[in-house]
């Protein structure tokens, strides 16, 4: 099926509002960080040499979608295959008026989000330890997902699901070649980063909507 995609190009000023988000939220999201750090050293959750200020930038690049207002119009978000809890944990420390359902079907990583949740008194965020598909999603709410998935996968698992928008961070060249395999009816926008920085050289976001 030959798709439809509108590309937005997306320049450096919204990283530095993003950054300043960071800012007036940096007591939680640094505790968030030390939480993660330290459960890494048990448990694989990011790459096991990563450095705290690479940490950090993941945490940055997670608050992205909050700055292109992609967040606004749905309040019930899933984080599916959230791992240590990026994007998830981010996004409901910054927005505590919506719910996330952390996602993943490795239960000892939703052990260590479990935890972190509890750790930071985060009272939006909700754990769900199984597959997305069988995750019960309610009409018209979105999901969220780092690296997790190829969109022809993600979709496939939640076809029959009425969710209203999906949001995936992903490399710009590989969005296009995954949507080549994308045979549903689906509006696709891909958000490409212009930052002038290398860590997100060739990144971008892919907004999914029926």
């Amino acid at each position: 099926m030959k798709h439809q995609i509108e590309e937005i190009k997306v320049d450096k000023e919204v990283l530095r509002k993003t950054r300043d988000l960071y800012s007036k939220h940096s007591d939680q999201l640094e505790e968030y960080i030390d939480q993660l750090l330290e459960w890494n050293a048990k448990i694989n959750l990011v790459s096991r040499n990563v450095s705290r200020e690479t940490v950090r930038e993941h945490v940055v690049h997670s608050l992205i979608p909050i700055e292109l207002g992609l967040l606004s119009d749905i309040d019930e978000w899933v984080d599916s295959g959230t791992g240590g809890g990026l994007p998830g944990i981010p996004l409901a420390i910054v927005h505590p008026d919506k719910t996330f359902y952390l996602n993943d079907n490795v239960r000892k990583k939703m052990k260590a989000v479990s935890d972190i949740k509890e750790s930071l008194s985060l009272g939006n965020i909700e754990i769900l330890a199984k597959s997305i598909s069988l995750v019960g999603l309610k009409t018209g709410a979105g999901i969220v997902t780092k690296h997790a998935f190829k969109i022809e996968d993600l979709l496939r698992l939640t076809k029959k699901k009425p969710w209203k928008k999906t949001v995936m961070w992903k490399g710009v060249e590989g969005a296009y070649k995954e949507m080549e395999g994308v045979h549903s009816k689906i509006k696709c926008t891909i958000y490409s980063f212009h930052f002038d920085d290398e860590f997100y050289e060739g990144k971008g976001l892919v907004v999914l909507e029926k």
